[in-house]
């Protein structure tokens, strides 16, 4: 019995073990996927559409767990990331093409976040426009300078900025029987035949499930340098990471929904809900959604770009590593770079407020879904790129039913705003 008991003691010994080796990837590109956009697309979807702004909620954790976790056994499997796969398979032509949409789409997020910094520095009345500059070069300066276990620490610290979130959605003393009959079951406070309830819907969807992510998880890993023997641990990981931002954005609008929405109180981005929660929460409330947005923004500002610099290294052969130094890796480095001052050039113009296009912005993120998932269904069916690591099965089944609804949502969406069909 003691033997036995030992025995089983050894073998979760060495499952944590192995879990600790691969923790990063899934839950730093899960949790990531809440930045400084993803929060004001959350609070104006619920200012506008209370906890129903949530609701398929479940499907929606369960199709990111999917997706990231085909890509992440695409890269181990192959040592390949999604932009290299895309270039061997369909050229340089459809790797241009794709890759002009994706940094349009990536842009805007970057601008998104720069944006929830600038509005962070407001809110805890900093000179705003010399803060951003530092923050920025701050930045710059790490992900040059520091390797990849060292960034990956990092990431994992700024995951904890996520809590006051948390905190804040129980000062809002919500009901929550309410909360979750509203987004787990079926929303009962308001249109379900409007379509702009639709369009913010597949917005959220777009800041969850997002374009980048699917990328950066899968490059993300090849710097890892995990290996076939770490995909079970490594599917462990991405499923905690879906639950986790799942959780977080949960209570994003649960803090928003029983402050602003059941006062009938609409909201343009994150500065102003945080403003708006003051008579209605307190001033801590506000303090928190404020800590919790300066987290999001740091690490938005960061993953996104990245992202992208990983993408336009795969996509047209140059070096692309967290483990580089700048001299073997600029080209990669210095897209990451020309990014932020972008973005940081638009935000310093005083009456900028990027925000405004938030739901927009992420409803294009929705939009580009089918096409990646598309890569992703032909890429992990394929016997000659995967083997015997091949997806098939319910996994198969998930991302193909998915990427039919939502391209239909998108199509039927875009011509109900099109025609103001509501």
């Amino acid at each position: 019995m003691i033997a036995k008991l030992g025995s089983l003691l050894k073998k979760f010994r060495y499952r944590i073990l192995i879990f600790l080796a691969v923790l990063g990837p899934g839950i730093i590109t899960a949790v990531a996927d809440n930045d400084a956009g993803g929060v004001a697309t959350y609070t104006v979807a619920a200012s506008l559409y209370g906890m129903a702004s949530r609701f398929l909620i479940i499907p929606e954790t369960i199709l990111l767990a999917v997706t990231q976790d085909i890509g992440s056994r695409i890269a181990i499997v192959t040592r390949k990331g999604l932009g290299s796969l895309i270039r061997e398979r369909y050229g340089v032509t459809v790797s241009m093409i794709f890759f002009a949409l994706y940094f349009v789409t990536n842009q805007g997020v970057v601008l998104q976040n720069v944006s929830g910094l600038k509005s962070t520095f407001q809110l805890f009345n900093l000179n705003w426009q010399l803060m951003l500059i530092i923050t920025c070069a701050g930045l710059i300066f790490i992900v040059v300078n520091f390797n990849y276990k060292k960034l990956q620490n990092i990431f994992l610290f700024m995951i904890f900025f996520y809590f006051a979130y948390v905190i804040s959605a129980i000062l809002s003393h919500p009901n929550w029987g309410e909360a979750m009959r509203e987004s787990l079951i079926l929303p009962t406070k308001i249109n379900l035949n409007d379509f702009r309830f639709w369009f913010s819907r597949i917005a959220v969807m777009g800041t969850t499930i997002t374009a980048w992510g699917q990328f950066f998880i899968s490059s993300f890993i090849l710097d890892k340098n995990l290996t076939p023997t770490h995909l079970k641990a490594e599917r462990t990981e991405i499923f905690l990471g879906s639950v986790v931002t799942s959780f977080f954005s949960w209570m994003m609008a649960i803090a928003v929904t029983y402050t602003l929405f059941n006062n009938n109180i609409k909201v343009l981005d994150g500065y102003s809900a945080a403003l708006a929660m003051t008579p209605l929460a307190g001033k801590l409330s506000t303090l928190l959604f404020s800590f919790g947005l300066l987290g999001a923004s740091i690490l938005g500002l960061t993953i996104v770009p990245l992202a992208t610099a990983y993408v336009f290294s795969e996509m047209f052969g140059f070096e692309g590593s967290l483990d580089a130094d700048f001299k073997k890796g600029r080209l990669f480095y210095g897209f990451f770079i020309i990014q932020i001052a972008l973005a940081l050039i638009v935000s310093l113009f005083p009456q900028t407020s990027l925000f405004k296009l938030t739901l927009y912005a992420d409803f294009l993120n929705g939009a580009m879904l089918p096409i990646i998932f598309y890569f992703l269904i032909k890429f992990s069916g394929n016997q000659e790129i995967m083997g015997k690591y091949r997806v098939t099965g319910i996994s198969r089944f998930i991302i193909i039913a998915a990427a039919f609804i939502i391209t239909c949502a998108v199509l039927i969406t875009f011509i109900g705003k099109m025609f103001n069909l509501n």
